[in-house]
């Protein structure tokens, strides 16, 4: 196993290691769900699948030395594209995703599934989610709830593909020029948060959240806080901004904290999306994802289409420390390869990086992890 190790600006600046420098102890994904699609902890074990039209799942023992990834039952609700998924006591659970339908293709679903290791059997949940969830939603758990945030309208997504199928090869190209030309107010991306308690069966409204519906955001549970990191504000466009939300009897109750740093070299941050994140040592990490150098720049112009910056999609490898004390931010570190939409989880002090894509889309199976001491970033 080879590890490295970041302790000053110098270290992150010279950084020139292949990917496979950083074979860490885990075994990589299967090739059948290279990139991946949602996943997450159940007690000790590791599930990753669906994604890339997959309709597949395997797991993880992560306290077997040796252990490999097994297959599990396929997914009873067929082929899905970001799904989301959370462990909740003893069940793994898959909410929404979009698939292609008759109708059209990339159709949101608002089924929900849950998965029993004990006996290895899937079960369609007698509930349905009241926003989906679509496209770009984020998951996390609190008190034996799931947590819901964010994500694409979902009329205007599935209308979108609808309306492509309708205007067909010559006439679908003004369809997507017309969708990319709204400015984000219009896109109407959710911000309400909800909640699901499997126990009772039960969906809450969480309340509102005041700055702009997001999706592919970082969100997490820290020190008993709701924090949000970044994500996307409409086709393109990120937001560098991040949130912290406390829990009450009406709801999660939101205040802004600074935003995420600009990397080294760049004028300013753009803002990430399809971000990993996790806590290792107390520190919330978050790190990775995609944007559109310049596309910030141009929407502040004017120019909502992200396609007329002529910017490439850049996947970024950046590792962002918070202090929830400051709710400032600071960089430690960086991945070894540029990571976007890979299955992240917190186990014991480390962050767990399975799969996720970099450059040119490219499906990655190598799973990482990443733990942050206060002073070191150890990537392996």
């Amino acid at each position: 196993m080879k590890k490295v190790f970041f302790k000053s600006s110098i270290a992150i600046a010279t950084l020139a290691l292949t990917q496979g420098a950083f074979a860490g102890s885990y075994p990589a994904l299967p090739e059948v769900i290279a990139g991946s699609g949602t996943g997450a902890l159940v007690g000790d074990t590791l599930y990753v699948g669906l994604g890339s039209g997959s309709d597949l799942f395997y797991s993880l023992n992560l306290k077997e030395k040796e252990a490999k990834w097994e297959a599990v039952p396929a997914f009873p609700g067929g082929k899905r594209n970001q799904a989301v998924a959370a462990g909740v006591d003893g069940k793994l659970y898959v909410f929404g995703g979009f698939h292609n339908t008759e109708v059209a293709d990339n159709q949101t679903a608002k089924d929900a599934y849950s998965y029993n290791p004990t006996d290895k059997k899937w079960q369609k949940l007698t509930t349905r989610s009241p926003f989906g969830p679509s496209a770009g939603t984020s998951v996390t758990t609190y008190k034996g709830k799931i947590y819901f945030f964010g994500g694409v309208n979902q009329n205007i997504w599935d209308g979108l593909f609808q309306d492509a199928k309708a205007a067909g090869k010559e006439g679908k190209g003004k369809v997507f020029d017309k969708y990319f030309d709204m400015s984000a107010e219009d896109f109407l991306f959710n911000s309400i948060v909800t909640s699901y308690e499997p126990k009772t069966n039960h969906w809450a409204n969480q309340g509102y959240f005041p700055y702009g519906g997001r999706a592919g955001a970082a969100f997490a549970v820290v020190d008993g806080k709701f924090v949000v990191a970044n994500g996307e504000l409409k086709a393109g466009l990120r937001t560098d901004t991040t949130e912290v939300g406390t829990l009450g009897d009406k709801g999660i109750e939101w205040k802004a904290m600074q935003k995420l740093p600009a990397p080294k070299g760049d004028k300013y941050q753009e803002g990430i999306a399809a971000v990993m994140s996790g806590v290792s040592h107390g520190t919330y990490l978050v790190t990775g994802g995609a944007n559109f150098p310049g596309v910030a720049e141009n929407y502040k112009k004017g120019v909502n289409d992200h396609r007329k910056a002529k910017a490439s999609k850049t996947f970024r490898s950046d590792v962002y420390a918070l202090d929830m004390k400051t709710g400032s931010w600071k960089i430690v570190g960086k991945l070894p390869v540029g990571t976007a939409g890979a299955v992240s989880v917190t186990y014991g002090d480390k962050v767990i990086i399975a799969g996720g894509k970099t450059t040119g889309n490219k499906a990655l199976t190598e799973v990482k992890t990443m733990s942050y001491d206060g002073k070191t970033l150890t990537v392996e």
